[in-house]
């Protein structure tokens, strides 16, 4: 409990899977949202050129079915982009750099994980090192055992 995962766990040219929440682009329209075309600039339609359209049948069934792609709240969601390779591993300063796409704001955390789809490289490090609070990396046969010791907190959540 405590301990800092290193990032000499990951390899150059190995493939992982990156979790992070997505940007959140408030309400959004069903064009924005769901890539729909719109409507035609004339012939009879006025003022719903980026409506979605109807959004159900006649009297039956009478009601729009759950899940219809409609106007709504963009983003802010989580996604997985899955088989993103890693660039470059700079155990030093704790840096994973990808090459591809990933989910999240700028500064945002996201999860790395060893890929789900693809194997893993044989010369992994497994299960990697890691730093308890105040001591260098040190690899998981290494430690005795002994839990750092849990730290003491007051009313408002700061540490004594």
């Amino acid at each position: 409990m405590g301990a800092e995962f290193t990032a000499d766990h990951f390899v150059a040219g190995q493939k992982v899977d990156v979790q992070g929440v997505t940007v959140g682009k408030g309400f959004a329209g069903a064009m924005k949202r769901w890539n729909f075309g719109g409507m035609r600039a004339t012939h009879g339609v006025s003022v719903s050129h980026r409506a979605h359209g109807s959004t159900g049948q006649r009297q039956d069934p009478g009601k729009t079915f759950a899940g219809k792609k409609m106007a709504g709240h963009l983003g802010v969601e989580t996604v997985t982009t899955l088989n993103v390779t890693v660039w470059k591993v700079d155990v030093e300063r704790g840096l994973i750099l990808l090459k591809g796409s990933v989910p999240g704001t700028e500064g945002g955390y996201v999860r790395i994980r060893d890929a789900v789809k693809k194997a893993a490289p044989a010369d992994l490090p497994t299960p990697g090192a890691f730093k308890k609070a105040g001591q260098a990396a040190a690899a998981p046969a290494e430690t005795s055992g002994e839990e750092a010791p849990a730290a003491d907190a007051t009313e408002n959540g700061a540490e004594a």
